[in-house]
């Protein structure tokens, strides 16, 4: 079952379904742009509750999209790891401080500003990614070729 709903159509009776497929491309781009743009929390933290809110009203279940979400995890730790290890100091040269929580070897400490910097970096993935396996989830792909037809795109 799982191998059936990976990054396909799930057909429900939402809000989310009944809007336009141009409609939800819209949302999509201009909330991922949104996301990829900033680097304010406060701004993170609300399109999280507006990418939470949509999938709510999208009537698509966690277990229908487990693995995508376990998948954006995973790519996520691998992704915070790796920013680390290739320039653990990222932080400190965007925020311009430097507080030490804790140091392990050669140039490798663990800095406030890193972990708020990483801290960032996981919520742009948990705003955007959703969205994106949302709009997957809940476009019928006939329904929004013929959208994109309706506005000249052939």
């Amino acid at each position: 079952m799982a191998a059936k709903t990976v990054l396909n159509y799930i057909e429900r009776k939402s809000v989310v379904h009944e809007l336009t497929g141009v409609t939800k491309l819209a949302f999509f781009l201009l909330f991922t742009f949104a996301s990829m743009l900033t680097y304010d929390t406060r701004v993170l933290l609300g399109l999280l509750v507006i990418s939470c809110l949509a999938f709510r009203f999208s009537h698509i279940k966690f277990k229908e999209v487990r693995f995508m979400m376990v998948f954006m995890l995973v790519f996520l730790v691998m992704n915070n790891i790796f920013i680390y290890l290739f320039n653990p100091d990222q932080g400190t040269e965007i925020y311009g401080t430097r507080h030490v929580l804790c140091h392990f070897f050669w140039r490798y400490d663990v800095t406030a500003e890193q972990l708020f910097y990483m801290f960032n970096i996981s919520l742009k993935y948990f705003v955007s990614l959703p969205i994106a396996i949302l709009f997957i989830s809940a476009t019928n792909p006939s329904e929004f070729a013929a959208s994109l037809n309706r506005i000249g795109v052939s």
